[in-house]
């Protein structure tokens, strides 16, 4: 076993734990600094303990930049919901369903294309859907089932 540097003895004072603490935790801020400032993954040589290193390495892999979370796949329950909601299945006969499902992938498309959304870009592309089921005399969809139908099956 080495012997202890005598900066890090076995047991520290009460008085010395805050500020060994604190000097512990800034070399985890001062690793993300090194990441963020397009460093190697290399400790400074200036650290003298393993547990600086530790900690500095520590800073240094938490400041990776995380991934964008994908929005949660639609449950097979939700998936039969909307597709019969989409067919109008009990309120529609076949045909109006299917001219319904057109309308609303329609609209769904031609204003929702752009990424990132503009502001209102739904409630603008319930409205235009809403517009286009009554010229068709179809029932038109609630602006909540509407939003639920864009969220599972766009991604929006």
């Amino acid at each position: 076993m080495s012997t202890p540097s005598p900066d890090f003895d076995i047991s520290v004072p009460a008085w010395r734990a805050r500020r060994l603490r604190a000097h512990l935790a800034g070399q985890v801020e001062a690793g993300r600094a090194a990441r963020g400032a397009g460093e190697d993954r290399r400790a400074p040589r200036e650290l003298a303990h393993r547990a600086e290193v530790r900690r500095w390495l520590f800073g240094w892999d938490a400041a990776r930049p995380k991934p964008a979370a994908a929005p949660p796949a639609p449950t097979p329950r939700q998936i039969a919901k909307i597709e019969r909601w989409q067919a109008g299945t009990g309120r529609l006969r076949g045909e109006q369903g299917a001219l319904r499902r057109s309308i609303l992938e329609a609209v769904a498309d031609e204003l929702l294309s752009a990424r990132p959304l503009a502001r209102g870009a739904i409630a603008a592309a319930h409205r235009e859907t809403v517009r286009r089921c009554r010229e068709a005399g179809l029932p038109s969809p609630k602006a909540s089932r509407y939003r639920r139908w864009l969220a599972i099956s766009r991604g929006v």
